[in-house]
């Protein structure tokens, strides 16, 4: 189940970072809180324009972790909190969940559907 403080969190904007696993090293790109669409209570989806060394990287190991945050949610000691997600993903690129993100993004190629093994609050 996705936890009450990251759901708070994506109603403010921040930067998200995705990292997958590259041949060589680690790959990390970003996107925005805003760009979140909760679609289940261990799943959401990001609208992917580009994100074409992403996509490769899952196709061979679909591991994904993300850190999500906003200094706008109040922390373990102040301001701003995050988490750290571990979970698996998918590009779609037909169907009703792409459908739903193609209608908020019309410039999306694909949507990242990522489902959450664990979420873990950072700060």
């Amino acid at each position: 189940m996705m936890p009450e403080k990251l759901l708070e969190i994506l109603k403010y904007e921040g930067v998200v970072a995705i990292v997958t696993q590259g041949e060589q090293e680690p790959h990390v790109v970003n996107t925005w809180n805003s760009y979140i669409r909760v679609t289940g209570e261990d799943s959401f989806l990001i609208p992917a324009g580009y994100m074409k060394e992403t996509e490769a990287n899952i196709e061979k190991n679909n591991a994904v972790q993300l850190t999500i945050g906003s200094r706008e949610v109040q922390g373990f000691n102040g301001p701003g909190t995050g988490f750290l997600i571990r979970g698996t993903a998918e590009f779609l690129k037909e169907g009703a969940k792409y459908d739903l993100i193609k209608v908020s993004f019309p410039w999306a190629r694909a949507a990242l559907e990522v489902k959450i093994t664990s979420a873990v609050q950072t700060l």
